[in-house]
């Protein structure tokens, strides 16, 4: 969270961290203002991965702590793969967020059902000031259609 190493990254060396702590501080601040994820820089990523003999999995965890754009990580993916086919890619869900407009948990809200026309916990983890949920969702929903 905020750009900081996990245990994993402490005890596991072959696990690369990502993000630097000072450009996850700054997602935060402009996702909170314009509830968008504007930065992410996959190239270093990229370069490490496709270089790296044999077998590679990717696997992502929390994809919403203010990091990177879904659409770009769905690209980066397919990017991967079309080099480096022997890749495997996982996605461990730990919340509600790859179902939802922009909510870590409904909080027994079903607006996400009907695609989250008007979200009543803007204040809800990650919190906002600007409701997209609609057009969140909707692009959640069209992305993982295209996968």
């Amino acid at each position: 969270k905020g750009g900081k190493e996990s245990v994993s990254h402490q005890n596991y060396p072959q696990v690369i961290k990502h993000t630097p702590r000072m450009t996850a501080m700054a997602n935060i601040a402009l996702f909170r203002l314009f509830n968008r994820d504007l930065f992410g820089n996959f190239n270093e990523l990229y370069r490490t991965i496709t270089r790296t003999p044999g077998p590679v999995v990717l696997h992502f965890h929390v994809l919403h702590s203010y990091w990177l754009n879904l659409k770009s990580v769905v690209r980066f993916c397919e990017k991967v793969k079309n080099h480096k086919p022997d890749v495997t890619l996982v996605w461990t869900l730990h919340d509600h967020w790859s179902v939802t407009g922009r909510c870590a948990f409904t909080d027994g809200c079903e607006g996400w059902k009907t695609g989250c026309q008007k979200c009543p916990t803007l204040n809800n983890y990650p919190p906002v000031k600007i409701d997209r949920a609609h057009q969140l969702v909707a692009g959640k929903r069209q992305l993982f259609r295209e996968m």
